[in-house]
């Protein structure tokens, strides 16, 4: 009963959220499985390990499958040849319960992560020079209409 409220919080974070902020949240879902999976892997815990290790393919999965590769030309292919590589380390880490092509896929997530992180917030700061460059025009407007009015 304890996990409602979270998982409230958190359904309410993903409906509310923009579709770069989905991304990002996927990333993150992505990290904290393999994360846990590597962690089973060396704990010996195999069936933990391929629960999360299989939860981490299908975050990727979500990803390969949302991807509009007709509408983002070379960006969009590299993603998904890198989503096609990280699906099949990640089954490999899986059958061979190897941490460290695991820790392979982390590195990429982590980079993937860190570029759609770094796009958000360019995103941010072009709005708010858009919005500060109205602003200043509306002043501009504002005071013409008093010398003129």
């Amino acid at each position: 009963m304890a996990q409602l409220p979270y998982k409230n919080y958190n359904q309410t974070k993903i409906q509310t959220s923009d579709q770069l902020s989905l991304i990002i949240l996927l990333y993150d879902g992505l990290s904290r499985f393999l994360r846990k999976g590597q962690r089973k892997i060396v704990e010996k815990d195999y069936e933990g390990a391929h629960h999360y290790l299989t939860r981490s393919r299908d975050i990727v999965n979500e990803l390969l499958v949302t991807l509009r590769v007709e509408e983002g030309n070379n960006v969009a292919q590299n993603l998904r040849n890198l989503y096609v590589f990280m699906i099949g380390r990640i089954i490999e880490a899986n059958l061979k319960k190897d941490a460290a092509i695991v820790d392979e896929v982390l590195t990429v997530a982590q980079n993937l992560r860190d570029g759609w992180t770094q796009l958000k917030d360019q995103q941010a700061q072009l709005r708010q020079q858009k919005h500060q460059t109205s602003a200043n025009d509306e002043i501009v407007r504002q005071r013409k209409i008093r010398l003129h009015g």
